[in-house]
């Protein structure tokens, strides 16, 4: 675990001054699109994102590495719940100065903290892709939902136990699942934001109530193949009034694989066209204003 300066102890945890995320990437200059992980992982999981804006757009694209993972400051000192995420991301996307709301992009872990970003800035965000939402609060009370619930809780569970040895040939089978399911990416630096985030991030949820509250479209896709994330119908899900949000399932496991990155790359770009043809009209609007107010 990285030490901790005592001015940086006094700043973040008693006077609550939101830390700075490492912003991995950030290139272009256009309209942002600013792309979340899921735990455990960092910033270059985007790449094949990343590579695929950067050649077919314009716009500024920005990713970040969580607090507690890749470059960002790992405090030992927080819960790491939905809260402590949003508030590093808001206060580094006021960092950005952007000329206008922004895509918002989430990958697993990501999309639950991009939805309460949304929440609780919806001025910062004009539309919302989600991949992979590992959504399990807010679910139709299903059998087969609850039975599966119970399975992921009681790893999830096994998981946060766990003293790990970061050692592949003395782990534990519930060490190398762990490992296996969320990635390589995972040291004794990130072990404790890694299990604080799935306690307090993932096991206790915000995201289906927040969901509810929002007025920005939407893009959610599902994997087909993806064996944590609970697919379902979006009116089952997010409620039959839910017209802003679009369900999406591909061919994928709980990766963002090359496939996968071109679909995402498809569902970012028809949220910027839109966003570009409703900034067109509201400038119009404005013209229109002004010529009214002269004549």
């Amino acid at each position: 675990m990285n030490s901790i300066h005592p001015i940086d102890n006094l700043w973040h945890r008693w006077l609550r001054r939101p830390y700075q995320l490492a912003r991995i990437v950030d290139q272009g200059d256009g309209p942002a699109v600013v792309l979340l992980h899921g735990i455990g992982r960092s910033a270059g999981v985007w790449q094949p994102v990343v590579a695929a804006l950067a050649a077919q757009t314009g716009c500024r694209v920005v990713a970040y590495d969580l607090l507690g993972f890749g470059d960002s400051p790992k405090p030992g000192w927080p819960d790491y719940n939905i809260d402590d995420h949003a508030t590093s991301v808001i206060a580094s996307l006021q960092k950005l100065h952007a000329k206008q709301p922004i895509v918002l992009v989430g990958h697993s872990m990501g999309c639950l903290v991009a939805v309460r970003v949304a929440r609780r800035r919806p001025d910062l965000v004009k539309q919302m892709v989600l991949y992979e939402m590992p959504l399990y609060e807010g679910l139709p009370d299903k059998r087969s939902y609850r039975l599966r619930l119970d399975l992921y809780f009681k790893l999830f569970q096994q998981i946060t136990r766990l003293q790990p040895t970061f050692n592949p040939d003395t782990a534990r089978l519930v060490e190398r699942l762990a490992r296996r399911v969320v990635g390589a990416e995972i040291s004794a630096e990130t072990w404790r934001p890694f299990v604080k985030s799935l306690e307090h991030t993932i096991m206790e949820q915000t995201a289906a109530a927040d969901i509810k509250l929002l007025q920005m479209p939407m893009d959610v896709i599902y994997g087909s193949r993806d064996m944590l994330v609970i697919r379902g119908k979006a009116k089952q899900i997010f409620g039959s009034d839910a017209a802003n949000i679009t369900a999406h399932t591909i061919r994928a496991r709980h990766t963002i694989s090359v496939k996968a990155s071109k679909f995402l790359v498809q569902r970012i770009t028809a949220a910027l066209e839109a966003t570009a043809d409703e900034s067109g009209h509201s400038r119009l609007q404005d013209i229109v204003q002004a010529l009214r107010q002269t004549i």
